[in-house]
């Protein structure tokens, strides 16, 4: 009789907590994915049948059930930006399932704590109790529980904890297990992540290897085009930085073609550009001109006039590093259109930050007549950058203390100006005070010592 009746209580626990979870995924089927954005009657029936199962089960003494209404509750509260409730809700649940020694039900209260852990900014307190869920689950063969997702949030949880080694590790093991699963989308995503990670810590060649995986390991029609460009640009950046300018060219010129046709053109303006200047790092010059008009054409539609600027003074540098004097007037056409760049985006309102376009124009031109051996005309272009810099403020300080850099030299080395070179940079090392510049000054100071050194004979 008493198995009967325990037997007959279960099955209306059960019943109760279907009915509840049901309506709890047709809450997180509503728009937004809360019961608020459901239609008319969806909070009502959610809170009713939660209520009913949690009532029923706090009656009957089932700690488990009274957990799992209480898990429903914190979910749609998280999804709706109610992160104290959430936790509340989840802590409560946990102390219940641990008093019911139901603990092969705690991992999805754990991995749901750990991700309101996380919005809530709080990334250290996420990361043990992510390890615990991925632990217990493991623990107690859970084949239902997203390990997947839950390694790739223990990821962005290291990273955010400084703890770089750890992150690489889960978002690896995330993106191994969205590949057994099929997961394409999700596991590009992983692999963009870990990539970046990778690049952050000075792992260039890793990075590009994993970005690689992305666009040479499978199918890439499975994956959305928006993210595919985002995993090609990332990839021709990262050749780029390796010195691989070739292959970087090739990567930006297939993106180029591929989002030619798409609606925000501003895609293709910034694409364009990338290719211009790494066709030019990589000395293929017959193609640079071709592709420095396609970026100008797409610029009149899509301005983006600081990046354009940036690429024809990379143009430029780079003619005059290849071609030497001979290059001189070729740079000097380039930065002339690059403050043209400038004047157009201040005459049609677009948004471009002059002050350092002036200054880095300036600069390259000094450095471009430094080469050709126009000095005086090379210092006087150095203190027009000077004065450029000068004029963005505390953001400026940094490259106009280059600009000075080049000044002294010009002026004490190359001009035998040696007194005044070093009057500059005193004065410069004394402005350079603050802590996030110590390294600009310890710089400006050896040099300003080297120039005091007399000539070895």
């Amino acid at each position: 009789m008493l198995a009967a009746d325990r037997l007959e209580t279960e099955d209306h626990l059960t019943i109760l907590h279907c009915r509840a979870y049901a309506a709890h995924h047709e809450a997180v089927a509503a728009p937004g994915g809360t019961a608020d954005g459901a239609p008319d009657g969806t909070p009502e029936r959610f809170e009713a049948e939660v209520g009913a199962s949690e009532r029923a089960a706090d009656g009957y003494g089932n700690a488990a059930r009274v957990a799992g209404a209480l898990q429903m509750r914190a979910d749609l509260a998280a999804r709706r930006g109610d992160f104290e409730q959430a936790e509340a809700g989840l802590l409560r649940a946990l102390d219940l399932l641990e008093t019911a020694g139901r603990p092969w039900r705690a991992p999805r209260a754990l991995g749901l704590l750990g991700q309101v852990k996380l919005v809530q900014g709080k990334p250290a307190d996420a990361v043990p109790l992510l390890h615990r869920a991925l632990a217990e689950t493991a623990r107690w063969g859970d084949e239902a529980f997203p390990v997947a997702p839950t390694y790739a949030m223990l990821g962005h949880a290291c990273a955010h904890t400084g703890d770089h080694t750890g992150a690489v590790r889960a978002l690896s093991e995330a993106a191994a297990r969205y590949d057994r699963a099929g997961a394409v989308q999700d596991a590009a995503e992983t692999r963009l992540q870990l990539a970046g990670i990778l690049d952050d810590t000075g792992q260039e060649a890793d990075a590009v290897a994993v970005l690689e995986s992305v666009l040479r390991g499978g199918d890439t029609a499975a994956i959305d085009e928006r993210l595919v460009a985002q995993v090609r640009m990332n990839l021709g950046r990262g050749l780029a930085a390796l010195g691989e300018h070739r292959e970087a060219a090739e990567e930006f010129l297939h993106l180029a073609d591929t989002v030619a046709d798409w609606e925000d053109q501003d895609i293709h303006t910034t694409v364009a550009c990338e290719a211009t200047t790494a066709l030019a790092a990589a000395g293929h010059w017959e193609a640079v001109d071709a592709a420095r008009l396609r970026a100008l054409a797409s610029h009149e539609r899509a301005p983006r006039p600081d990046q354009v600027a940036a690429m024809l003074r990379d143009v430029a540098r780079l003619t005059v590093e290849a071609e030497g004097a001979a290059g001189l007037d070729a740079a000097l056409e380039r930065l002339a259109e690059a403050e043209a760049v400038r004047d157009r985006a201040e005459a049609d309102g677009h948004p471009v930050v002059s002050c350092y376009v002036t200054g880095a124009v300036h600069y390259e031109r000094s450095r471009a007549l430094a080469i050709a051996e126009r000095s005086e005309e090379a210092l006087a272009a150095a203190e027009l950058a000077i004065s450029g810099y000068e004029a963005g403020g505390p953001a400026g300080e940094r490259p106009r203390a280059e600009a000075v850099r080049i000044a002294a030299l010009l002026e004490g080395q190359t001009l035998g100006r040696t007194d005044a070179a070093r009057e500059r940079l005193a004065a410069a090392v004394q402005r350079c005070a603050g802590p996030d510049l110590a390294d600009v000054r310890e710089i400006l100071g050896s040099l300003r010592e080297r120039l005091a050194a007399p000539p070895r004979a």
